[in-house]
């Protein structure tokens, strides 16, 4: 027979195990803070780099008045790919807020079979926040997307 004192620590260890139940079972996927929108934007690069010389960058970009109003409600991502060299090219991620709140916010880069979160941060009111990052890329044709994540 178990004493009743010790049946009440254990109900309330149990208690307390199924609130940690989601907290170990999810996954941030390398973000800092908590997700309110994810859009994808509609503008995939494509690198094609011959094994000698300069990267060839292209892409195309379609606006219709679902996308003209931005992403999650009043935030444009313009993603630009550049070249920076032999086997580089340059991403540069300027997120621009059209709303009145302040935003967190982070880009998460599909590069090839890879997802790379980029993390811009706190993106006021009015304003534009960008990081611009740099990748190695082998001789091929490669793809690259881009995902926002905002959170408050």
């Amino acid at each position: 027979m178990v004493p009743s004192v010790l049946r009440s620590r254990l109900a309330l260890i149990a208690l307390l195990g199924a609130f940690l139940i989601p907290i170990f079972l999810s996954s941030l996927q390398g973000l800092t803070h908590v997700l309110t929108c994810q859009q994808k934007t509609d503008v995939p690069f494509t690198v094609e780099l011959p094994p000698h010389g300069q990267p060839t960058i292209s892409s195309s970009s379609v606006i219709t008045r679902a996308t003209a109003g931005g992403l999650c409600g009043g935030l444009h991502l313009d993603m630009r790919v550049g070249s920076e060299g032999p086997n580089k090219v340059k991403i540069t991620l300027p997120i621009q807020n059209g709303t009145r709140y302040d935003w967190e916010g982070t880009v998460k880069l599909k590069l090839g079979g890879a997802d790379v979160p980029v993390r811009i941060g706190r993106v006021p009111a009015g304003k534009t926040r960008q990081d611009d990052i740099s990748f190695h890329v082998d001789p091929g044709t490669h793809e690259i997307n881009g995902s926002l994540l905002i959170g408050p």
